[in-house]
């Protein structure tokens, strides 16, 4: 799968318990056979529109079809290991490399290398793409027939993993909550976690529960949070951006938001005693290095 990535310039995915090996909703990939044509595509449970949204695919990313219904692809998202359902016009021939990344939350594609001109279609982070012209006005010519500027675009392989996650997650501040979402139009509090940390080259697993196996160190009882930390709850996860504030994306507020993290266990409390369930409700804090 590693080989799989090269030319996207991805590291492999960070999984040192071999939770992909395990999850009954994740699969090793084996070979690429296409593309995600659409900016953003949803993931479905069952090949059905109005079926749960178990994750989404973004543009360019590379996918293995390994069933079929009429009018939808079972695929293995490659970055990482999802399967699902998405619409079979959703995906493309896998034909060219890509060259770059949006860097932004999200950027136009323009009809000319001109802010006025007529966009013809918005693309979220984290979406590859291929750059064959030449920068013209600040914009950039693309595979897609048509302009993005070119400061909202990284080059394959150049992400620094000395950057702040946090940094880039405090951009999608505002953003709605989606169940299943991975960009600035709608996004989930694992996938805030997951496309942060994809933004400085450390990719990981999709889900909240694999998040807290696999990434980073629990601090020990006592120990103060930092920005950068990881908080978890049962079913939840957002980046501390100090020792006492949480920005993640939650139900509460339907938004991605900044609370005290004192305040976000009260709320998953409640919530836990509502359904009856019988946990406790902060799992602790993680720190990445």
């Amino acid at each position: 799968m590693n080989d799989l990535l090269h030319p996207f310039g991805l590291p492999p995915l960070h999984d040192p318990e071999q939770i992909l090996d395990s999850n009954p909703h994740l699969l090793h990939a084996s070979r690429i056979d296409g593309v995600i044509a659409r900016p953003i595509t949803p993931i479905k449970s069952e090949p059905e529109s109005a079926s749960q949204t178990l994750s989404e695919a973004l543009y360019g990313e590379p996918v293995q079809l390994i069933a079929e219904a009429p009018g939808w692809w079972f695929i293995i998202s490659i970055i990482d290991g999802y399967m699902g359902w998405v619409s079979e016009s959703a995906v493309a021939d896998y034909e060219i490399l890509p060259t770059h990344r949006v860097h932004a939350p999200l950027t136009h594609v323009y009809s000319e290398p001109s802010l006025k001109s007529e966009p013809e279609l918005i693309l979220p982070m984290g979406a590859f793409v291929t750059l064959p012209g030449p920068i013209e006005n600040g914009f950039v010519e693309t595979a897609l027939e048509g302009w993005i500027y070119a400061k909202h675009l990284q080059a394959i392989g150049t992400a620094n993993p000395q950057c702040d996650p946090v940094s880039t997650a405090e951009q999608f501040i505002g953003s709605p909550y989606l169940w299943g979402g991975r960009s600035k139009l709608g996004i989930d509090c694992s996938g805030l976690v997951q496309l942060a940390l994809s933004h400085i080259g450390f990719r990981t697993l999709r889900d909240t529960g694999p998040q807290f196996r696999s990434i980073g160190n629990l601090l020990e009882a006592g120990e103060k949070p930092v920005r950068g930390d990881l908080a978890f709850f049962p079913g939840h996860v957002g980046w501390m951006i100090d020792g006492v504030h949480l920005l993640h994306a939650n139900a509460t507020h339907m938004a991605v938001t900044i609370d005290p993290v004192n305040e976000v266990i009260r709320w998953v409390q409640k919530d836990l005693e509502r359904k009856g369930q019988d946990l406790v409700p902060f799992k602790g804090f993680r720190r990445i290095s």
